[in-house]
């Protein structure tokens, strides 16, 4: 990263053809004045709605201080602009969560497994994809303890070596075999009822449809296997260990939702753990967003005064700002944190649509793709020289005092000095800093936290202390006094807010229209 030949360490101005990467260095008073001249114009020409600030997760898990932190408390002081928004990561399963419980709920602490009698790792793959702290560790824990472990991929993955089974099923046809293996629960009087008449509402319409009652297709083993490539026997046998086995955690992970219709897979992960009773249970799990996402021991910076105007899909921004018609044209671009033209499908319409617009500022500490397009280049700083506080990846109980390591590589400047220079040409430079630097900010911030701070900045990390946090365990324990923000106060099975997206009202399987395949070749992207 400090060494690459693509480090930019100087401000940059286009010099030539736009997507030629020719560029000529300039000082830091010329490149912030000209971007400030440049958004003042765009603003009190065409309004706020022609600016799109387009951020991704660089550097984002720390206070507002860097990456798309500073940026967007930026642009909170500046007006009400347009933003890219949604989770490349997660969209279908935050969609279904927000569905089927209200809310993002976060999931229990993984030292909760070691009490699982059973773990099924539905396209999981602890072994390379973390997904919260030591994972692997607690799975292996839980199974030295006892727990049989079953993997459910397309792959023979390297969390293999965790697994006691493994279930080979064809991508993108969860939902099905989900189906049958509630069809089988159903069948076999495995279902947990008394759980579900309390804590679910609309669950009749999904095992209609489980019968066939519906559409008059009963979703049996054989129906399923026509479709999973999961043989009838072992949909059969993982359905009865799944609903007798308890406690048992269901861990989705987020591969199975990554694809059209892909909020049903997530949907019937959580149906089938409402189903088993194992929803608030510890070693069982809401088979849902899986990491754990709170607030943490420590706050971040505060906004401005102004929301975004409007948003565009992170995914489909090129497509939606270059669309006939499209209201208010985007005039300008600020990209922070994201290599938007990689990061984005279609690579090319969102070269090509970038290359179209009025202007295109980058901040980055690279020269990337993105960067190749734009008229100004802001070189950011990277993580090892500047200071920040760092949430744990995926688990909110730890925090890091990442302190800087190096001095600032030739003319890098941190994302809070870039933004806060810019908001006092723009004329709220008092209202953004607060009159605070970074150091006097990570003070503050420490400050007002119930923590030991001058441990952390000596040992570098602190932990909450608490005992492991189970999921829904208040929900579970009385669901009239911790009600979900659904309208009925429990999950809801039967979504219709769905149907506004095309899906339908259950988590039903929904078949990929694709192109016929040449023999041999049974997967597709």
């Amino acid at each position: 990263m400090l060494t690459s030949p693509e480090r930019v360490l100087t401000p940059l101005l286009r010099d030539g053809p736009r997507g030629s990467g020719r560029f000529r260095p300039a000082s830091w008073e010329e490149a912030l004045d000209a971007v400030a001249e440049r958004l003042r114009t765009t603003l009190e020409r065409h309004g706020g709605e022609a600016i799109l600030h387009a951020y991704g997760a660089g550097s984002s898990g720390g206070r507002g201080l860097s990456g798309s932190g500073a940026s967007r408390r930026l642009f909170s002081h500046l007006a009400p602009v347009t933003e890219t928004a949604g989770r490349f990561s997660d969209h279908c399963t935050v969609t279904a969560a927000r569905w089927m419980f209200g809310d993002v709920i976060p999931g229990s602490d993984r030292e909760t497994l070691h009490t699982s009698r059973l773990i099924i790792l539905w396209g999981m793959n602890p072994a390379e994809t973390i997904m919260g702290p030591n994972t692997p560790y607690h799975i292996a824990e839980a199974r030295d303890r006892g727990a049989r472990v079953v993997l459910i991929d397309p792959r023979y993955t390297d969390s293999g070596v965790l697994a006691d089974r493994w279930i080979p099923i064809r991508p993108g046809t969860d939902a099905a075999l989900a189906a049958a293996l509630a069809y089988v629960m159903e069948r076999e009087g495995l279902v947990d009822r008394a759980f579900l008449a309390r804590y679910t509402a609309g669950y009749d319409r999904y095992r209609d449809y489980l019968l066939g009652a519906s559409d008059g297709v009963a979703k049996t083993p054989a129906w399923a296997a026509a479709i999973t490539g999961v043989p009838e026997g072992t949909v059969v046998d993982l359905a009865r260990e799944y609903a007798t086995t308890k406690p048992a955690a269901l861990l989705p992970g987020w591969a199975p939702q990554r694809g059209l219709y892909g909020e049903q897979a997530p949907r019937a992960c959580i149906t089938l753990a409402c189903m088993t009773g194992n929803l608030g249970l510890p070693g069982g799990g809401e088979a849902s967003v899986g990491t754990r996402w709170g607030a943490g021991p420590v706050g971040i910076l505060p906004g401005g005064p102004y929301a975004p105007a409007r948003t565009v899909a992170k995914w489909t921004w090129a497509a939606e700002i270059s669309a006939p018609g499209f209201p208010s044209p985007i005039r300008l671009v600020y990209v922070v944190g994201t290599n938007l033209i990689n990061r984005s499908p279609n690579t090319g319409l969102n070269a090509r649509v970038l290359a179209g617009l009025d202007y295109v500022v980058v901040q980055d500490p690279f020269l990337t793709p993105t960067a190749r397009l734009a008229d100004v280049v802001l070189p950011a700083c990277t993580d090892l020289e500047r200071s920040d506080l760092v949430s744990a990846w995926g688990h909110d109980a730890y925090l890091y005092h990442s302190q800087q390591a190096l001095e600032p590589a030739g003319e890098t400047r941190t994302d809070y000095q870039i933004c806060a220079a810019l908001a006092e040409r723009l004329g709220f430079g008092p209202e953004y800093t607060q009159g605070r630097s970074e150091e006097e900010w990570l003070a503050a911030l420490l400050a007002e936290a119930d923590l030991d701070a001058d441990r952390l900045r000596r040992e570098g990390l602190a932990r909450e202390p608490h005992g492991a946090r189970v999921a829904l365990a208040e929900f579970r324990a009385d669901p009239g006094a911790h009600p979900l923000r659904t309208p009925s106060g429990r999950v809801e099975i039967h979504t219709p807010e769905a149907e506004a997206y095309g899906l339908p009202a259950i988590p039903a399987y929904v078949p990929v229209e694709r192109e016929p395949r040449e023999a041999g070749y049974p997967l597709a992207l």
